[in-house]
């Protein structure tokens, strides 16, 4: 069954928003970043441990699948919902 989260990122040049519909074991995921949906599925079991870097604004982020736990989208290596540091 797919699961979703959603991010919001008040930066410098505005609010942001990045949304996620995974399904871990499949390796398909669809994120939509700021209205733009772009499918960045993997393959059966492949998502785990992985990580794409976009553009949030003018900002580099990373949409972060860790081995354990569930993704997370980091600017400035800060977590939007968790508030850790990448690679904590």
């Amino acid at each position: 069954m797919a699961k979703k989260i959603n991010w919001t990122a008040e930066l410098e040049d505005g609010a942001h928003s990045v949304s996620l519909v995974y399904a871990m074991l499949r390796g398909k995921a669809i994120v939509t970043i700021d209205g733009s949906e772009f499918d960045i599925s993997t393959g059966f079991g492949k998502l785990r441990g992985t990580s794409q870097v976009f553009k949030l604004g003018d900002e580099a982020a990373i949409l972060d699948f860790p081995k354990k736990g569930v993704p997370e989208v980091y600017v400035d290596n800060v977590g939007l919902n968790s508030k850790k540091r990448y690679g904590e």
